[in-house]
């Protein structure tokens, strides 16, 4: 968890050490990240970062945390989701995304680092219905594979329109 420390700093100090975060964990994999470069790019000593992060996972969760708040804050995101607005959610999310200043980072993250994360059993998948489940599955998935791939966005996001809309009928 980040430190009262770090959230206590001036923001020229801050925005120096964010900046490092993003371009290490935009470079690296958290695997392969390492705090003596974070720390000679911001220009803070190696203590300092340890006052302000427990370790490197620490720093890459705040670091992502604040690109998917930063990419989800323009998005529509409606509680009742039908397969046409989980689509242009998964639009929106992969064109602000790619405008943004974290998509090396994001895409990192999808094609790297977000199976470091996946550590304990998800509950709410029990109690989420098979709709809301696959659904919750195919657009990640459909991230992923534009990732690897954008020439084929909208071939992917029609894919996922056509799913979508079939397991709809099927939970009905």
């Amino acid at each position: 968890m980040v430190s009262t420390t770090f959230d206590n700093l001036d923001d020229a100090k801050k925005i120096r050490v964010t900046d490092a975060l993003l371009n290490e964990f935009s470079n690296h994999t958290l695997m392969e990240s390492q705090v003596s470069r974070i720390v000679k790019e911001s220009g803070i000593a190696r203590g300092a970062f340890y006052k302000y992060f427990d370790d490197l996972k620490d720093a890459y969760t705040y670091t992502y945390g604040l690109a998917m708040k930063d990419i989800h804050k323009s998005i529509r995101i409606s509680h009742v989701t039908t397969p046409s607005e989980l689509v242009e959610q998964t639009r929106q999310f992969v064109e602000k995304t790619n405008d943004s200043r974290y998509y090396a980072l994001i895409k990192m993250h999808v094609l790297h680092n977000e199976s470091s994360f996946i550590s304990k059993f998800d509950k709410n998948v029990v109690n989420e219905n098979e709709f809301q489940w696959a659904s919750s599955v195919m657009v990640h998935e459909t991230i992923k594979q534009i990732m690897l791939n954008p020439d084929v966005k909208e071939i992917l996001l029609k894919k996922l329109s056509n799913i979508l809309s079939v397991l709809e009928k099927e939970d009905k």
